[in-house]
Formats: structure tokens, sequence, C-alpha cells
């Protein structure tokens, strides 16, 4: 980062902007961080590093709200997810908890979960809309 202090933020990749502002937002070392999609726009390397600096925050009892479509990244880190379909809750959970809420297939993922609990909120608004 030294190299490039001398330059305008606005010219920096994507991926240096989301690194400035994760060190922006862990700099006064908060009880609590909300992060959303903090991996988006790095490299593979950046983004590991990030789910590190992430479970270290975690271990250190920072509370952390994590919003991402990276439900490989959410069954890595969360202890509890929500899962929001059209701006309301539709579950929510222990990961573990909403994997047993898919019924299909042997193996359940988050993906399945996901798909699911916003399928069945699908179905509950037609059936609200029809009466």
């Amino acid at each position: 980062m030294a190299d490039a202090a001398d330059r305008r933020i606005s010219t920096y990749s994507k991926g240096m902007r989301q690194k400035i502002g994760l060190i922006q937002a862990l700099l006064h070392e908060p009880a609590v961080l909300f992060l959303d999609e903090p991996t988006s726009g790095l490299d593979p390397r950046a983004a590991r590093t990030v789910l590190d600096v992430i479970l270290e925050l975690v271990d250190d009892e920072t509370t952390v709200f994590l919003s991402t479509h990276i439900l490989s990244v959410v069954d890595e880190l969360a202890d509890t997810i929500g899962v929001l379909h059209e701006g309301r809750l539709v579950a929510e959970g222990a990961p573990t908890a909403l994997k047993q809420r898919a019924e299909t297939g042997e193996e359940r993922t988050l993906e399945q979960a996901f798909l699911e609990v916003t399928a069945d909120h699908d179905a509950e608004a037609v059936v609200e809309n029809q009466s």
C-alpha cells in the first residue's frame, strides 16, 4: 500500500478499495462490525486473508454481521444465519439447523436450504395473494 500512498483512492482497483475499506473499519477495533460482501472484487488469496481476519475477530469476541451471497463463506464463518428474501426474514438459525430443512438429496447444503426457504416464502405469497 505504501507504493500507492500518493495516488487517489478512486484510481485504485476494486480489490484495493475493498482492502482499504476493511482496514478503515478495523482501525478503531470495533466491538460490532457490519460487512457487506467483504470478499467482492478480491483475488482468492486476498479473499482468504479477509476470511481469516474475520475468524480472528470472532475469536477475539467481535460480533460480525456479514452480508454475502457466497454460501460457502456463510457455511465457514457463521454461527447464526438469517435468510432475507424480498426484504423479509424467512429463516434464521444455526447452519446445521438450516441445512436440515433442505429436503432434497442426501448431502444437505446451505444452497439447498436457501432454495427451499425462499421457495416456501414464494408459495406462501402466492397463496396470500390468491385469497
